[in-house]
């Protein structure tokens, strides 16, 4: 996406925010505010509420862009069209009343009866040999459809372009003998929309006579590649950090794992889906007791109104605190969290989900698993993989509604079939305004739009309902394809960099911009000799005469955005923070650093893949 031109500057030098193509940070939308109103003291809480409209602005922008530039495409309107969005969720749930059969059959048969997520202190050592030894793993998913010989009946697709249909594609497939259906990945914005593919055939399919047939595949002009697939093409295990296993973590888990169970159960069919009560059923039949939750409306039904729901919910997120015995705390996390695994295609500790198993195990593990506390039984520091973590899971559980959906940048249909209805509305004079439809006259502005609404519903076209879902429906995943200020380019004067910081779910206040040079400022490499000498306080990075306060991080605060990208750069350049080079100036550069190298089957950006 480019950049729009940037032509207001305020007098720091700071350009209005509005002129980027991104969502900037709340501390550079603070600052450039100051600026504005000759000065005028703004309280805190007005800043806050004219960021809050500012983004919301700027991601509907920036959406409506997207979806512009995407929603005659097949894989945007299979994913997100009103209609073709239902007829594929009956797809889905076909899919996942297989998954449940499965599972409960599993679940009665005693294999999940002493089933732990917490890893034994042998698996967290094969889990870092592996780790260190990253050839052994390609991440293209797993294989639990194969023979006792270990002979798999599923080819892998290496791309399947955007312009390609699933129609399209299924529609040639289906010649073969033994076909039984194509799963799809999610789009990958850094692959130009390009998915990968897994086809399914029937056990005792001739595999090699079927990628023989297809080996010459081609639709539109493209080739497409076929692979045998392999049970070891993903990883066999993801440890979640060691803070997931603290008492105080399990409970809140506990917590949101039971509203997540209810709320996909509930989403998917009511009638037919019942975890929570199969797995509680199953704690009683094994003689275990189940933990308690404090909050009185636990049982109820999650799929309540939006406003309520979030009211119900603290600032943490929580509407109680879950009492009992540990263990059985444990026991009944790990057993939900597997039903969503095995059910959903939800992985908690990823905070994602899939639409099918394929491209799950693509993106997780066969295990996710919580490393064990340490000999002291305290939890190592994992920065914000909690908060993150919830943040993920918040909008999976509570998809976004109404307001919350129309602060993250969605459409209000309220707000604007009112914008169609002004079309039709005459204001003659204070308290007389005329339906122009049928030349009515009312007392008030209410009056005239309720009588448009009940007796004129023509006025509000269908097609203009349908596309206000259509949008939103792409909103509540758009963080997933669109970059909202993490990764982008911003332009300050004739200098390029980088915003950080806005998007759903993150700390707005912690956004910076980095990979950017103040005019003037020298390079590590470009430091004369003398410069230290005369001032023993001086870094690589500043200019003489530039005290350690004026430096981010060095005790002074967030000043102009030119002096905070210098700071920023030193940051990245001598700690290796991401995109950065080790010992980078102009010169100096390591002769040992890789020149190129791009790992195709690495996750793709904004998938989760923590390391731990």
């Amino acid at each position: 996406m480019g950049l729009q031109p940037a032509t207001t500057t305020a007098p720091g030098g700071m350009l209005d925010p509005r002129s980027y193509d991104q969502v900037v940070p709340f501390k550079y939308f603070a600052e450039w505010l100051k600026t504005q109103d000759g000065g005028r003291r703004l309280e805190q809480d007005e800043i806050r509420e004219r960021y809050e409209d500012y983004r919301r602005e700027a991601l509907q922008r920036l959406y409506t862009q997207f979806y512009a530039a995407h929603k005659d495409d097949d894989w945007f309107q299979e994913r997100f069209d009103p209609e073709r969005r239902k007829e594929y969720m009956q797809v889905l749930r076909t899919r996942k009343v297989g998954n449940l059969e499965d599972f409960m059959s599993s679940l009665a048969s005693g294999r999940y009866d002493k089933l732990t997520m917490t890893a034994t202190t042998e698996q967290v050592m094969q889990h870092e040999v592996n780790r260190r030894d990253q050839s052994n793993i390609n991440r293209l998913g797993a294989d639990d459809d194969e023979d006792d010989d270990g002979e798999t009946y599923c080819l892998f697709v290496r791309t399947v372009p955007p312009s390609v249909s699933r129609a399209t594609l299924e529609e040639e497939l289906k010649k073969q003998a033994g076909f039984k259906y194509l799963a799809l990945s999610e789009p990958r914005q850094d692959k130009q929309y390009h998915r990968f593919g897994w086809v399914r055939f029937d056990k005792g399919t001739d595999m090699d006579k079927v990628l023989e047939n297809l080996s010459n595949l081609k639709i539109d002009e493209f080739q497409f590649h076929f692979s045998r697939h392999t049970n070891n093409s993903s990883a066999a295990m993801r440890l979640a950090p060691d803070v997931a296993s603290t008492e105080e973590r399990l409970r809140h888990d506990l917590k949101l794992v039971r509203e997540a169970v209810k709320s996909l159960d509930a989403r998917t069919d009511t009638e037919v889906f019942h975890g929570f009560d199969s797995v509680q059923a199953k704690i009683k039949e094994l003689g275990g007791t189940i933990a308690e939750d404090a909050d009185a409306d636990a049982d109820a039904d999650v799929a309540m109104d939006d406003e309520e729901g979030s009211a119900a919910r603290n600032e943490d997120g929580e509407s109680g605190e879950i009492k009992g015995d540990i263990d059985a705390v444990r026991r009944e996390l790990d057993l939900l969290i597997e039903y969503l695994r095995r059910v959903h295609y939800y992985c908690y500790y990823c905070g994602h989900t899939a639409d099918n198993s394929e491209d799950f195990y693509r993106r997780c593990a066969k295990q996710h698993l919580r490393r064990p506390l340490g000999a002291n039984g305290r939890a190592a520091p994992s920065g914000n993989w909690t908060r993150n973590l919830d943040n993920r899971n918040d909008v999976i559980i509570h998809p976004l509604e109404a307001e919350r959906l129309y602060k993250e940048g969605g459409k209000s249909v309220e707000r604007e079939t009112d914008k169609e209805l002004d079309k039709h509305i005459n204001c003659l004079d204070e308290g007389r305004f005329r339906c122009l439809l049928c030349t009515k006259l009312f007392k008030g502005d209410a009056f005239v739009r309720k009588h448009i609404r009940n007796k004129h519903p023509e006025a509000v076209p269908e097609e203009l309902v349908r596309d206000i879902a259509f949008f939103n429906n792409f909103v509540r995943e758009a963080p997933h394809f669109v970059q909202l200020g993490t990764g982008g380019n911003l332009a300050m004067g004739a200098v390029a960099g980088v915003v950080s910081g806005g998007g759903r779910g993150g700390d707005r206040n912690a956004g910076f911009m980095s990979g950017m040079m103040m005019p003037g400022m020298m390079m590590p490499g470009m430091m004369m000799p003398g410069m230290m000498a005369t001032n023993p306080y001086m870094m690589p990075g500043m200019m003489p005469g530039m005290m350690p306060g004026m430096m981010p991080g060095m005790g002074g605060h967030f000043m102009n955005p030119m002096m905070q990208m210098g700071g920023q750069m030193y940051s990245q350049q001598f700690r290796g923070g991401r995109g950065s080079q080790r010992n980078g100036g102009n010169g100096g550069r390591d002769p040992r650093a890789v020149r190129s190298y791009v790992d195709l089957d690495a996750p793709a950006e904004g998938e989760p893949d923590f390391g731990f």
